[in-house]
């Protein structure tokens, strides 16, 4: 765990988990002796909102401040973002060509390729599409449910929305797409013939593992941190209706 008082040196270099946060919130490494709040204020982030991303990702079983308020949604909302286009721009595009230049090098039949080959585009096609429908549907209905939340009267046809949907709902459909590369990497160690080229072998399941738990540690954030505050706000919003 980090507090705001603590150096944001000491926080990165006794938790190397933190690394892949900071080009997400948009903050330069060369720290100083700054602490995380004096950071996080030099580059425009809002500290309580790092410090809640930062502290799930550092502890599984951290729970948020109960008072979610004192950061907006559209600031969840660009993380999020940021951190689609790191998945999308960097993650897979890496592992993608990784896995090529393994099979490309490889003593691996047509047969035992494709299945590799396959099985990463699958999952590909699958994340692409719960990438697409977070930032399509969910993303946007977040930020239409802060700008309502601030109106005296929001829309009647809002409200109504409502009645019939909740972001709960994302919550139970929420599938961990980090299963599909758990088991690609269990078809790499057990059951494939082994790989000629070991250090790309070896590089292509670490950069795997590190993108398994980056995916359980970005669901974790939505669960934990995104999720109970849209509830509080349609809560809110919902009441809002029956007082009119």
């Amino acid at each position: 765990m980090i507090s705001k008082e603590m150096s944001m040196g000491r926080a990165v270099l006794e938790h190397h988990q933190l690394l892949p946060l900071f080009a997400r919130f948009n903050i330069r490494m060369g720290f100083g002796e700054m602490s995380v709040e004096e950071v996080c204020q030099a580059h425009d982030v809002n500290a309580d909102f790092f410090m809640e991303i930062a502290n799930a990702y550092l502890d599984d079983d951290y729970a948020p401040h109960e008072d979610l308020s004192h950061f907006s949604l559209g600031a969840v909302v660009e993380y999020l973002t940021a951190t689609h286009s790191y998945y999308l721009n960097v993650a897979l595009p890496r592992i993608e060509s990784q896995i090529h230049q393994l099979l490309d090098h490889s003593d691996l039949s047509e047969k035992e390729k494709q299945l590799v080959s396959g099985f990463f585009n699958d999952y590909k096609k699958d994340f692409l599409t719960h990438i697409s429908r977070e930032e399509q549907e969910i993303l946007p209905y977040i930020l239409e449910l802060e700008m309502q939340s601030l109106k005296i009267r929001p829309d009647q046809n809002f409200l109504d929305r409502l009645t019939t949907y909740s972001i709960r709902e994302f919550a139970q459909e929420h599938d961990r797409l980090e299963t599909s590369l758990k088991n690609l990497s269990k078809l790499i160690v057990k059951f494939l013939p082994p790989f000629q080229d070991q250090e790309l072998c070896i590089r292509v399941l670490r950069d795997l593992a590190e993108l398994v738990k980056d995916l359980v540690d970005h669901a974790d954030m939505e669960d934990k941190v995104l999720i109970p505050q849209v509830v509080e706000l349609e809560n809110q919003l919902i009441q809002k209706g029956t007082d009119s």
